[in-house]
């Protein structure tokens, strides 16, 4: 294992195979602790957004009501990877200069329709670092399901 970034820095060498909108894919060739010369191929983001301190966010959300349980919101979203449809939390892109929580709650307004409050956000984590460095921010949040604005809501989304 690498003692720190400067040490991997020097035995990094990365070869971007393709670049599109939101993604590219490249090849690293780097130097293991052995001494051993490998390749990996990674996904990795494309674009630098300032101000933000991860890629996206996750939201946990609890749907609270009087004389109810409470429940987990979810999105079934389809996903081209697979072909087909996953349940998901809440999820998206942080814009720039947004922080994770604002980026939380507008995601789940978008997606879901309910409007809610940030109770914890974790630091920026890596999901999925075998094959990706983006980074999420896991972000929870409850709803006041018996507030008005969240008794009949409705789904705000964008584009994709």
């Amino acid at each position: 294992m690498f003692r720190n970034n400067a040490d991997m820095s020097e035995r990094l060498y990365k070869l971007v195979i393709v670049e599109r909108q939101w993604l590219k894919l490249a090849e690293t060739t780097y130097t293991d602790p052995f001494g051993k010369t490998r390749t990996w191929e990674t996904v990795k983001r494309t674009g630098n957004k300032k101000g933000v301190t991860a890629d996206g966010v996750a939201v946990i959300a609890v749907l609270q009501r009087t004389l109810h349980y409470d429940c987990i919101v979810l999105v079934k979203q389809f996903r081209p990877p697979i072909n087909g449809y996953c349940l998901e939390f809440p999820a998206g892109l942080i814009e720039e200069n947004e922080s994770a929580e604002s980026a939380a709650l507008r995601e789940l307004k978008e997606e879901t329709g309910y409007k809610g409050e940030v109770i914890e956000c974790t630091p920026a984590l890596c999901l999925d670092p075998g094959m990706s460095n983006s980074t999420t921010h896991i972000v929870s949040v409850i709803i006041n399901g018996d507030e008005a604005e969240n008794t009949r809501p409705k789904q705000n989304l964008g584009e994709f």
